[in-house]
C-alpha cells in the first residue's frame, strides 16, 4: 500500500469535523512549500541574495582605515 492510498483509507474513516481540519492542513503544508519554492527562486525579495558568499575570498575590512582616513 503506497502512503498515498495509507493516507486515503485513513481520510475516510474521518468524520467531518476532523475531515475539514485536515483539508486546512494540507492547504497550510501546499502554501508553505509554494513560498519555500518562490523565496528560492525569486532574489528580487531580498537584495542582498546575490551578495551572499561575496566575503569568501576575504575580509570587506582589511585596509578600511586606509580607504576611510586616506593612509
Amino acid at each position: 500500500m503506497t502512503t498515498k492510498q495509507a493516507l486515503l483509507k485513513a481520510i475516510e474513516q474521518l468524520p467531518e469535523q476532523q475531515l475539514i481540519e485536515v483539508l486546512r492542513y494540507v492547504q497550510h503544508l501546499s502554501h508553505a512549500q509554494e513560498s519555500t519554492l518562490q523565496a528560492q527562486t525569486d532574489h528580487s525579495v531580498d537584495p542582498l541574495s546575490e551578495f551572499i558568499g561575496a566575503v569568501d575570498c576575504g575580509c570587506l575590512a582589511a585596509n578600511l582605515d586606509d580607504e576611510l582616513y586616506d593612509r
